[in-house]
């Protein structure tokens, strides 16, 4: 009995220091913790430097692949103007020709050629619209087999596709009609891939007088006036005027050559409000009598 009791008291000590035995512990692990090593500062500057050089890496690796997509662009241009045709171009046949840049093709259907604008050659005859009309026709006899490249923007809001169209022997046909003489330049973003290739085209045919740059359609002859040009010039008015040209009501760019008949043509002028005061399009002829499209069937 006695010795129970003197053995009790020493165990009860034990029992009351132990939580001061578990505080210290969980102290000590605790500024072991916040007092890291040289090491181990060391080895956390290592990691973080190293998550830095692959975020620098990552951002040099996309200037670097977006330099190459711009370099990609223009070696295209440049591969374009000296008669290659770019990779992913589509094979398609020529059915016929409109006039001088919209054409029919066998799969695409109605097309227009992206960049370039030739003189109308329907309802009010412009100046060389009949011979940009010819020289696409001598250069597209149908049959032809052409490769197509679609814009950035596939297609107007009439459906018809925006194309970069190239014969099998490599002729640019859009460059070649500016180049000639029978085309001004048309951009309208975002198809504007080929822009500088056909400005230097233009400014070389202007430069030599070629075509519509010539004496022929340079005012003070016998030859209507040339409008220069005359899609590019409803597109801006249009745009710039919120829908309307010079108060004269516009929808767009409709031209002849995108009625079937005659009929079709005047039911459009006539439902937006065409008359011969209002010309819509500028679908009447020169005479402005209200009748629009006069030479279509």
């Amino acid at each position: 009995m006695d010795r129970r009791l003197r053995v009790l008291p020493r165990a009860q000590s034990a029992t009351r220091t132990l939580p001061g035995i578990v505080a210290l512990a969980a102290l000590a692990a605790a500024l072991a913790s916040g007092c890291a090593s040289p090491a181990d500062e060391a080895g956390r500057g290592r990691a973080g430097a190293r998550a830095g050089d692959h975020a620098r890496s990552a951002v040099t690796a996309e200037k670097a692949r977006v330099q190459a997509r711009r370099a990609g662009r223009t070696h295209e241009a440049r591969a374009a103007g000296n008669g290659t045709i770019p990779r992913g171009a589509r094979a398609d046949v020529v059915a016929y020709v409109v006039d001088g840049d919209t054409v029919a093709l066998a799969r695409l259907g109605r097309a227009r050629l992206i960049g370039i604008d030739t003189p109308e050659v329907y309802g009010q005859v412009e100046c060389y619209g009949r011979q940009a009309s010819a020289f696409t026709k001598r250069l597209l006899a149908p049959g032809t087999r052409v490769y197509v490249q679609l814009g950035t923007e596939p297609r107007d809001r009439y459906g018809r596709a925006l194309v970069y169209l190239w014969r099998r022997d490599g002729l640019f046909v859009n460059r070649e009609l500016a180049l000639r003489g029978y085309a001004q330049q048309l951009t309208i973003p975002p198809n504007v891939e080929y822009a500088d290739l056909f400005r230097r085209a233009v400014a070389a045919a202007r430069a030599a007088g070629r075509g519509l740059w010539g004496r022929a359609c340079a005012g003070g002859s016998a030859a209507p006036t040339v409008r220069r040009p005359s899609f590019a010039r409803r597109s801006r008015g249009y745009r710039a005027a919120g829908g309307t040209l010079g108060g004269r009501a516009s929808v767009g760019d409709k031209d002849c050559s995108d009625f079937r008949t005659q009929a079709a043509a005047q039911a459009y002028f006539d439902a937006h409000g065409g008359s011969p005061t209002n010309n819509v399009d500028r679908l009447d002829g020169a005479d402005h009598d209200g009748r629009v499209c006069e030479t279509l069937p």
